[in-house]
């Protein structure tokens, strides 16, 4: 879905389904505590008709105490956001992959509203040191048919 975008993989080991949206991979950092900090892999994109999302995650090229998981964060208008939500309570602390195996109900997480955008919670699994790796998220929408 070039339209909508999100990079397209070049060398991603998660295999892309589908109408799924691939979106990474992106080097992200840790403030060195265990805070997660968003940061947005997806541009911003219309919330209308995505309900359900099974998000795959790969960690990639860690520092060695980094650890990630998906997020979304919501917005009136695509410019100014509100905090991040994550989709999965789940860090992943090992490079690897992640497969969703369900379906999340995203208008569930956080305050619904028109924009949306996709992202990786980064922080550190251990110590105090800024941490930095790569990662990337497969999201599998689940999208509401409009109309009758």
């Amino acid at each position: 879905r070039r339209g909508l975008g999100l990079s397209a993989p070049a060398a991603a080991t998660i295999r892309r389904t589908p109408g799924a949206w691939w979106v990474g991979q992106l080097t992200g950092f840790s403030d060195g505590t265990a805070t997660p900090i968003f940061h947005p892999l997806s541009e911003p994109m219309s919330s209308a008709g995505v309900i359900n999302v099974r998000v795959s995650t790969e960690l990639a090229e860690t520092s060695g105490n980094c650890k990630i998981r998906p997020a979304l964060r919501w917005s009136d208008d695509g410019i100014g956001w509100g905090s991040a939500t994550a989709i999965v309570a789940t860090y992943r602390t090992t490079t690897g992959i992640d497969y969703g195996s369900s379906y999340v109900d995203i208008t569930a997480l956080g305050t619904p509203k028109p924009w949306v955008q996709f992202g990786l919670e980064v922080a550190n699994n251990s110590g105090s040191r800024v941490e930095v790796c790569n990662g990337s998220v497969l999201v599998d929408p689940k999208e509401q048919v409009m109309g009758g």
